[in-house]
């Protein structure tokens, strides 16, 4: 099954995605997906992203200035089936990302605007502070992604970025070990700020056929108590592109 396909992605969508544990991989399978099937789309990072993955979806667009960075998509998407934007090139080679007002502003008309909105450093799970995810204006699917590799491994630094918040967010003290319920909870924290109107999902990553298919449908229950009625598990990043199934 196609990703974006499984996430019921449609042509207008602005779709966030937030959490830890897969996201930009999550975001390069869609975009590659979506040009296959004739979509123009544009990534466009609240956050930052790595200029080596914005390279695999198409040219980089630049400018502190919003109507301007506007113009050059209109150019570009008009020879070119994707794009990527944001507001300069940081160091570290990673691209900064653009106002989260200016999203609505950017998007393609007929197409699907992808967004990174959330840090994780390479974590398979997060702790989500007060003030994030970063959700762009106009989002119409919030997408909370977790690696399911983190469940049944202790709240540290090395399976969760900000381990004290997930700690917070979820009761599981520090160097206890995460259960399905924390997973699903860190998870639930990452769509709180999604509007009323947005639609909401999750993305299971690090999933393989046998136990941890198992491991990912224990987690799901705990997100459908939690409201979230769509859950799709992948091989993601482990696999790439990854492997997708609908629960």
């Amino acid at each position: 099954m196609e990703l974006y396909k499984a996430l019921s992605v449609v042509k207008g969508d602005i779709v966030a995605f937030v959490g830890a544990g897969g996201k930009s991989s999550a975001i390069l399978q869609a975009a590659h997906e979506l040009k296959e099937a004739g979509v123009k789309v544009l990534v466009a990072p609240t956050t930052k992203m790595f200029v080596a993955e914005a390279e695999k979806v198409g040219p980089i667009l630049t400018s502190e200035y919003r109507y301007e960075l506007c113009s050059k998509v209109a150019d570009v998407l008009a020879g070119e089936e994707a794009v990527v934007v944001g507001s300069t090139i940081l160091s570290k080679q990673r691209v900064g990302g653009v106002k989260a007002s200016w999203v609505p502003t950017l998007s393609p008309d007929g197409g699907v605007t992808l967004v990174e909105a959330d840090g994780s450093r390479r974590r398979p799970l997060k702790g989500t502070a007060a003030h994030e995810p970063l959700l762009p204006e106009g989002a119409t699917l919030v997408v909370a992604v977790g690696g399911i590799r983190a469940l049944g491994e202790p709240v540290d630094e090395k399976h969760v970025h900000r381990p004290e918040v997930f700690s917070d967010l979820t009761g599981t003290g520090l160097s206890h070990t995460i259960d399905a319920r924390a997973f699903a909870l860190a998870l639930l924290a990452g769509l709180r700020t999604a509007s009323e109107g947005s639609r909401r999902a999750a993305l299971l990553t690090d999933v393989e056929p046998g136990r941890s298919m198992s491991d990912a449908s224990t987690i799901a229950h705990q997100l459908w108590r939690g409201g979230v009625r769509k859950v799709i598990l992948s091989s993601l990043p482990k696999e790439t592109p990854g492997q997708v199934w609908k629960l």
